[in-house]
């Protein structure tokens, strides 16, 4: 099955996880303007087969990198004046 959300823009700031099963998840920003970016994922299985793709945080804008926390969480900042820090499960 194929994921009906196209690849996020503006790819930058990512992490990888462990994921179930010995597969892992990419977690990367959206670095665009307007409320339109956010935070998402690419699922694959242990042979690197994507079995899913989904938005994980929306409504932010100018997602600048960003990084891994030590509890397997990421953590994503807006890149502007009044930019917040998001904590991403």
């Amino acid at each position: 099955d194929k994921s009906s959300l196209p690849f996020h823009s503006s790819p930058d700031g990512a992490a990888v996880f462990p994921w179930t099963n010995g597969g892992y998840v990419y977690v990367s920003n959206s670095e665009v303007q307007d409320k339109r970016g956010g935070v998402y994922g690419v699922y694959m299985d242990d042979d690197g087969n994507v079995v899913d793709y989904k938005q994980l945080l929306s409504g932010t804008t100018r997602n600048c990198s960003g990084g891994a926390t030590p509890w397997h969480t990421y953590v994503s900042c807006e890149e502007y004046g009044s930019g917040q820090c998001y904590q991403v499960d």
